[in-house]
């Protein structure tokens, strides 16, 4: 069965948006239909000259938050020595109405010198995984 992904991710630098490609174009393959917000969702820069910064921001969150209730599962990419604020947000929405979420972390850093999340965070996904080829396997589990 396939499921419909939301692909919640950092999306700043090259070698992420490079990242989220790579693991998108693997859960595609494994036959998931996936939202990925930097190739599907709307560009602010773009929107931006067009609306106005505010307006802009506005319709972004707006598309976000549809899709990811729209899916049957969230990944959220969790590197870095804090997650993303946004990936967060998108965690929440689906933890609110209980899609579940896996956490994809493949970094070492860590938000303290024991806790590998903060709390809040930590509450909000139902299973971690470290490498892309685990996250493609558990999200297997939901079809």
């Amino acid at each position: 069965m396939s499921l419909s992904v939301y692909f919640a991710a950092p999306l700043f630098t090259q070698a992420e948006l490079d990242f989220n490609e790579r693991v998108c174009k693997m859960l595609e393959e494994d036959g998931h239909d996936v939202f990925l917000p930097q190739r599907d969702g709307l560009e602010s820069d773009i929107l931006s000259k067009e609306k106005g910064a505010e307006d802009a921001m506005q319709e972004i969150f707006e598309l976000d938050r549809r899709n990811v209730l729209d899916a049957d599962i969230v990944t959220a990419t969790l590197d870095g020595r804090v997650p993303s604020e946004g990936v967060c947000v998108e965690m929440a929405f689906a933890y609110d109405h209980d899609i579940p979420v896996i956490a994809l972390k493949t970094d070492r850093r860590t938000f303290g010198f024991r806790e590998e999340y903060n709390a809040m965070i930590y509450g909000l996904f139902n299973e971690k995984v470290e490498t892309p080829e685990e996250l493609v396997s558990i999200v297997r589990k939901y079809e």
